[in-house]
């Protein structure tokens, strides 16, 4: 047997109430019908996400993206004397994918936040969680960098972690296909930053594949150099050497004449060597300033008067593009401009190179000449055989050097020709242009997205309020959740009770939908009853909650059954709250109650009724409110005789009794009786409590026909009720 916790479940009956059994399904117009019952409420709920959504949607952020191409030339390689050989199939896809991992790499990024400074750009420079979260639904012209502007001396390393994870997060590097060509693509806020990001990176990666193949040639020169270095110092060994030996065998074996000539011959030697090495040290201090971009050094060993003024722009130029209010127009024309002094400034190295090379030459050969005068000076003279031998092995010697040192000399001016034809196995097929349109968000698919999901959710209210939270409004409605359509829809009707509507207002709505429910009550008596049954029909009117037009209901009814001729008796069976007597201004000091409790003979039931003149209904009012439990009133076997005796009597017998969602009265009541009506105010009560109050009923008698009836419906709603409705108003009178 159920229990009493188990009737407040709340499921979906599998009852109808007429015991029909005929199942209805939920279509399309039944979500119709719930989307015209609950139209303010989904047009709220979709109200309420435009008005939210769309100023959100609108002012997000502008996402731009900018793709620079470059394609992978592995021919390239032979021009600087790095002969790769890359094969074919995978060692190809092992280079490429190599090349993607070297634009993505730490020193390629980091070498793009330094030159577009991007600590100091405002969608770079957001740091905290609550910044992040802000930045999402920020515009463009609300966007503000760091006021604080800073040099990239003034970063830590966790800043440049930082800054190096986000340009990570914004850029992407893929290859294409199965082809030789690598996309970088750059997101940002600004179309114009987009394309600089992408640029530069590419900018960045050829830069860093030229230094790494210079320093590899460089490391090769080096060593070359150290060689050279070292064979240098060999010769010059042998060279004083011999210089050593002439002068010492000059005392032996010449005159004093010749003496002073191989000394003078050695003093213009000494002054050549040192003019060299000046010559060389300045050489060594170009070739300084012009790898460490050491301008204010190179200016000063140039002897041209403009190159001061060269310089003086190069300072202007750092300092404006230091400038935090730099536009990127500006930025853009001055990186042109400081990118032609650079160059101006290397091929002023290179001249300056040249011309001490040149001299360095020329001094050397100078020194070679007088070296090979003043050796043939003293080899004219008459020389015993043990020092003209020393002589030529020691000249032999020097020539020796001197031929491999010409010979690492040509290797190494190679290698130095190849650092200044450097040219990477990757160029530039596409650059990156400020795009005209962001990628993201897609602001009207947004915005499409935002109206259907704002439809949905407004779908969805109005399920969860018409099925679970707001009440039935129409035929068609609690037909689809209780298996069947209500019999009669009654308007409201205010005062109806005293205004007697019944007789004074015969023709209008309210009139009409009591007759359609005693016709309703009527047809399922004939059909469901047998022609030999001879006693009263034992109707009760019930709602779920107080105030949902249960008693009117029952009052009316009662009143169309008497007005038909059919012996009809009222019986207000709600004795917490008795109502009837109060709206028909009758004496309840003595009622039914006090019948049932004070064990009075059953000849003096007729004390009880009241008859109304202007329908011959008889009433039995309930008696004075009770405040205490009244179960035992509704149980009690005196209930049963009085009943058993109207069943005699009356044709036909109407209970207005309590609500079923707050007492027991009724269940103990339904077990008595033929047929009920259940009273459900429009829009009113919840479906859940409904169909918990109906469950209640169904408990206590199972096959007791539970016949519906929509109370108070107002003006408004009958328009979508048909037959009930507007179209009814041709016959009203009223």
């Amino acid at each position: 047997m159920a229990t009493e916790n188990d009737a407040f479940k709340f499921e979906q009956p599998n009852f109808d109430i007429y015991n029909a059994h005929d199942s209805q399904t939920t279509n399309i117009i039944d979500y119709w019908h719930i989307i015209l019952r609950q139209k303010k409420y989904v047009f709220f709920a979709f109200a309420l996400i435009l008005i939210i959504g769309l100023p959100i949607i609108y002012s997000l952020t502008p996402i731009y993206k900018a793709t620079a191409k470059l394609v992978v030339d592995g021919g390239q390689s032979k021009l600087v004397g790095l002969d790769v050989e890359t094969g074919g199939g995978n060692g190809l896809d092992y280079k490429l994918g190599t090349e993607v991992e070297i634009v993505k790499s730490n020193k390629t990024l980091l070498r793009t936040i330094r030159d577009l400074q991007l600590w100091n750009s405002a969608d770079y420079n957001v740091s905290s969680l609550k910044e992040k979260l802000f930045s999402l639904f920020a515009t463009q012209e609300t966007a503000k960098a760091n006021s604080v502007f800073r040099t990239y001396d003034k970063l830590s390393g966790q800043d440049l972690m930082g800054y190096l994870t986000q340009l990570g997060e914004n850029i992407s590097v893929t290859r294409t296909q199965r082809t030789h060509v690598i996309e970088i693509s750059a997101l940002s806020p600004s179309p114009l930053r987009a394309a600089d990001i992408a640029n530069n990176i590419t900018k960045s990666y050829l830069s860093e594949k030229i230094e790494s193949k210079a320093n590899s040639i460089r490391q090769a020169a080096d060593i070359l150099r150290n060689q050279l270095n070292k064979l240098s110092e060999e010769i010059q060994d042998y060279e004083n050497q011999v210089e050593n030996f002439i002068q010492t065998q000059a005392s032996k074996v010449a005159s004093v004449e010749v003496r002073e000539e191989l000394e003078k011959l050695r003093s213009e030697i000494t002054s050549r060597i040192e003019a060299k090495l000046a010559k060389t040290l300045q050489l060594s201090q170009v070739e300084r300033a012009s790898v460490s971009k050491d301008y204010l050094l190179l200016t000063g060993l140039s002897d041209d008067a403009q190159i001061g003024s060269l310089f003086a722009q190069y300072q202007t130029i750092n300092q404006q593009l230091q400038a935090p209010s730099l536009s990127g127009d500006n930025k853009f024309n001055l990186q042109q401009e400081l990118e032609k002094i650079n160059a101006n400034f290397a091929n002023l190295a290179l001249h300056m190179r040249d011309d001490l090379n040149q001299t360095i030459d020329h001094t050397q050969a100078q020194i070679d000449t007088v070296r090979t005068a003043r050796q043939k000076l003293f080899s004219e003279q008459n020389l015993p055989q043990d020092v003209s031998l020393a002589l030529y092995r020691l000249t032999t010697d020097i020539e020796s050097k001197r031929r491999l040192y010409e010979v690492e000399s040509a290797k190494y001016s190679q290698v130095e020709q190849k650092i200044g034809i450097l040219i990477p196995d990757v160029r530039v097929i596409a650059t990156a242009f400020p795009p005209e349109e962001p990628i993201k968000p897609n602001k009207k698919l947004l915005a499409l997205g935002l109206v259907l999901f704002g439809l949905f959710i407004g779908l969805v209210l109005a399920i969860i309020r018409d099925k679970l939270i707001g009440g039935f409004t129409s035929a068609e409605q609690i037909k689809s959740v209780l298996g069947a359509r209500p019999i009669s829809i009654i308007p409201a009707y205010e005062k109806a009770d005293e205004q007697n509507v019944i007789v004074n207002f015969p023709l209008s709505r309210f009139s009409e939908s009591i007759r359609m429910l005693r016709v309703g009550l009527d047809n399922y008596k004939f059909k469901h009853e047998s022609n030999s049954q001879k006693l009263a029909r034992v109707i009760a009117i019930t709602s779920t909650l107080p105030k949902e037009g249960k008693t009117i209901t029952a009052l009316s009814l009662a009143r169309s059954y008497a007005l038909t001729g059919e012996k009809t008796i009222l019986l207000d069976l709600d004795f917490r709250h008795p109502a009837i007597c109060e709206q028909l201004g009758l004496d309840k000091s003595y009622g039914l109650q006090d019948f049932i409790r004070d064990d009075v003979d059953m000849g003096k039931l007729n004390d009880l009724v009241h008859v109304e003149e202007a329908t011959g209904l008889n009433i039995a009012l309930s008696g004075i409110p009770q405040k205490m439990a009244t179960d035992i009133l509704v149980q009690s076997p005196r209930l049963d005789a009085l009943l058993t005796a109207f069943k005699v009597e009356y044709d036909v017998i109407i209970i207005d009794t309590p609500p079923v969602g707050l007492v027991v009265d009724t269940q103990i009541i339904a077990q008595k009786i033929d047929q009920l009506v259940y009273a459900i105010k429009d829009a009113s009560t919840s479906q859940k409590n409904i169909l918990t109050g109906i469950s209640h009923i169904k408990h206590a008698k199972s096959d007791l026909p539970i016949l519906t009836v929509i109370t108070q419906q107002s003006d408004k709603q009958a328009a979508y009720d048909g037959m009930y409705g507007a179209e009814y108003s041709y016959y009203d009178n009223n």
